[in-house]
């Protein structure tokens, strides 16, 4: 039988203490965790590895942490914001840029520990569900595209920019959200026509006709819609 892995917590603070504090609790519970204290650091380690939870301060020097919460969410990484910030406009506004909760410092640690085995448990049975639309259905547990009995071969970046359009369905998606998605940068030169090659050849796997797609369409000038609805099993 294979040894399940440990879940993987980032904490994101620029206190000391607080790093010391949780890290201890945290792996006192059985969790791997690592830690960093800017937005930016915290950013650059999820892109090379994705942790199964963000446990994030929004006061932190440089990049604004509620930008930096967008982010991860966009990722599709929950996150929980631990913060100073107790008014009502902050926690709203955690909240609604993707924050699956919101818990004020000072905290009771027990109950710290509870919303994150919660979450925890939730964002792993959220990555083992199957998304479907029409008679596709992508499975993130083993990384497969099947119609039907068929398995349909996905290089890795496709796989990752359909994952991202099927959990976004029915919403525009700039190609700016995703070279920040699929490849975590936006600047480099050709960046445009590299998204624009991807999508013809994923069109090329999923459409019946191609060049009238039903799956993945343009909105000229905007960015990328997934059409169909999307349910999740």
């Amino acid at each position: 039988m294979e040894e399940q892995k440990a879940a993987r917590i980032l904490i994101v603070d620029d206190e000391h203490h607080i790093l010391k504090v949780l890290t201890f609790l945290l792996r006192d519970e059985g969790y791997a965790v690592e830690t960093a204290e800017t937005g930016e650091e915290a950013l650059d380690r999820c892109r090379l590895s994705e942790p199964d939870l963000v446990i994030l301060d929004l006061g932190l020097p440089g990049m604004d942490g509620l930008e930096v919460c967008k982010q991860l969410c966009e990722a599709e990484i929950p996150v929980l914001i631990l913060s100073s910030h107790d008014e009502e406009q902050y926690v709203i506004a955690g909240l609604e840029t993707g924050a699956m909760d919101y818990v004020r410092k000072p905290f009771n640690h027990r109950e710290l520990i509870l919303r994150v085995a919660n979450l925890v448990d939730r964002g792993t049975s959220r990555r083992a569900s199957c998304f479907c639309a029409g008679d596709l259905v992508l499975d993130p547990e083993r990384e497969e595209l099947r119609r039907g009995e068929e398995l349909i071969h996905l290089t890795p970046t496709e796989y990752q920019l359909l994952h991202f359009l099927m959990h976004r369905a029915g919403a525009l998606v700039s190609v700016e959200d995703i070279l920040q998605r699929v490849w975590g940068t936006q600047e480099w030169d050709g960046a445009r026509q590299l998204v624009k090659v991807n999508i013809q050849r994923l069109r090329q796997k999923i459409e019946s006709d191609p060049h009238n797609p039903e799956y993945i369409l343009n909105q000229w000038g905007r960015g990328y819609r997934f059409g169909p609805a999307v349910t999740v099993s």
